[in-house]
């Protein structure tokens, strides 16, 4: 494969590195792939992993971009005192031009952890140039959820910790012996698990949250959708708590899918988990473009 760094965009001061794959197994029919920033991590990633995920796409005949949003890595500040949700999606479309000019393309797969999940969703509501996208440990429009839903999801987060890290640490234990524990925090602990047996909290479908809708209009649009996330993940709590059963519901469609990786962290530290992480998503592009393609032939 052929790696270089380009620069793009209105003033030219976006900076990326663009992973074409061997000509022997380029293939023009394929959507081009844009990697977008996880939270302030510039373009190669926690850990390398967009690196890692940029290079394994090329080798299936993916032209991939990886690039640094405005003050992120190498890519210059903004002049401009748009906020970033709006400058992150006009520089994710700055990005889709680019390959568009220099590679002929007009159909793009996103794909983003964290925040760069988050973008993903965004400009694929904006833009219909988009197909599909790789959320990876997407957050949501947490903000926007209700409070009593922020509150559950504080105390499911607490919860988890008491009941599946410090339960089965001697050195937890051990503080608790001495005194030195978070009682406050174990009662709370306690009282969540028992209240969450037989209460449920509102879900955040109405009001400010956009989430749920905006997700309907994308499946209806017939963009092609990969969540994973690792186990016990905020987001994976909050996507659970405001879809409900049409998260079930969405997936059973086929134009959507959704896997959770256990004892994983949010950024994918471990090799194993990366590993398998790659494989997810190698395993998505292939199906997912062959379904493209063969609607193509049967339309042709």
């Amino acid at each position: 494969m052929r790696e270089e760094a380009v620069l793009f965009g209105q003033t030219r001061s976006l900076v990326g590195i663009l992973t074409d794959p061997p000509e022997s197994i380029k293939n023009t029919n394929l959507p081009g792939m844009i990697l977008l920033n996880a939270g302030i991590v510039h373009r190669v990633g926690p850990q390398r992993l967009y690196v890692k995920i940029a290079r394994s796409l090329a080798e299936l005949g993916f032209v991939v971009l990886r690039f640094d949003f405005s003050g992120i890595g190498d890519s210059r500040v903004r002049p401009d005192n748009l906020p970033f949700e709006r400058s992150a999606v006009s520089e994710a479309q700055d990005a889709m031009n680019h390959l568009g000019s220099a590679r002929g393309m007009d159909r793009f797969v996103l794909l983003g952890l964290c925040s760069g999940a988050d973008m993903s969703l965004k400009t694929a509501w904006y833009d219909p140039r988009v197909v599909g996208a790789v959320l990876i440990n997407p957050q949501g429009d947490q903000q926007d959820a209700a409070n009593e839903l922020n509150a559950f999801a504080v105390d499911r987060k607490i919860s988890r910790y008491y009941w599946q890290t410090a339960l089965r640490n001697p050195k937890s234990w051990l503080r608790a012996v001495r005194g030195e524990a978070n009682y406050a925090a174990i009662v709370r602990a306690l009282v969540f698990q028992l209240r969450h047996r037989y209460a449920r909290p509102k879900r955040a479908s109405s009001g400010m949250n956009r989430d749920p809708a905006n997700f309907r209009s994308l499946v209806e649009r017939g963009v092609r959708l990969l969540l994973v996330f690792s186990k016990g993940d905020a987001g994976l709590d909050y996507f659970r708590e405001v879809y409900g059963e049409e998260l079930r519901h969405l997936c059973s469609g086929g134009k959507m899918d959704l896997h959770v990786i256990p004892r994983s962290t949010h950024t994918f530290t471990f090799l194993r988990d990366q590993g398998r992480l790659l494989g997810l998503v190698r395993e998505w592009a292939q199906s997912v473009t062959a379904r493209d393609l063969e609607v193509v032939r049967e339309a042709t």
